[in-house]
This record gives C-alpha cells, structure tokens and sequence, in this order.
C-alpha cells in the first residue's frame, strides 16, 4: 500500500455502501475496464482474481486524499481476506484488492459489480 491511487470495483464504487462511508476523503479520477481480471461474487461482495487474461473488470480509480481513510480501507479489505497489489493503470501505480482463487463463487458477467449488484434488486 505504497500508492495514493486506488482501484475499487465492488462497495467503494461510487453511490456503493462503502463509498458513502469514505467519500469525504475519496476523490474520483476515472472509469477503466481493466484486462487481465475476472470479477466474482461472494453474495454482498465481489472479489478480483488475476487471470492474465483477456477477462476484464470495471474499476474506478480514486485518489484517497487522507492518510487515515487509506488506512482504514486498507484494514477493512484485508480483514475481509483481499490482499493488495500495485497495477499500473492509465501509466500510473495503483493498488487494487484481489483474492487469490475464485473458489467456488458465481462470475460477476461483464465483470462489472455495480450493474451486476443492481439488477438483482439490492
């Protein structure tokens, strides 16, 4: 957790549960589709796991403006059993959180939590 830009694709997406909690602190860059990812579902939320490749998921890249906010995210994920890395995206290091097996959960199709999470009706 070296980087002040982050990548979410699950709750910290903006108008998503955990963005209310930190937006105060979260400034939004941009949307990518980023290769090399395939995006699953745990029920409330998803995972990434790095396939290397041409799966891809939608993430929203923040620069997190407090210290204290990248921290407590920082905990929250690997409480929850995210690891983290850096990805450069858009030339630039970003860290994102990913699991290192799907297990046995469902796909998320298209690789796009928000839509996926509100087309269920939550």
């Amino acid at each position: 957790m070296t980087s002040s830009l982050y990548a979410f694709y699950g709750s910290l997406r903006r108008g998503m549960e955990n963005y209310d909690l930190y937006k105060e602190h979260l400034h939004y860059l941009y949307s990518a589709r980023l290769t090399g990812y395939k995006l699953y579902s745990r029920g409330q939320y998803p995972f990434a796991v790095r396939t290397g490749g041409v799966d891809a998921i939608v993430v929203e890249v923040f620069k997190i403006t407090n210290p204290a906010t990248a921290e407590s995210i920082h905990q929250l994920e690997l409480d929850e059993g995210y690891f983290s890395i850096e990805e450069v995206i858009d030339g630039k290091k970003t860290t994102i959180y990913l699991f290192k097996t799907s297990e046995n959960y469902p796909e998320v199709p298209g690789g796009d939590w928000v839509t996926f999470f509100r087309q269920r009706g939550n």
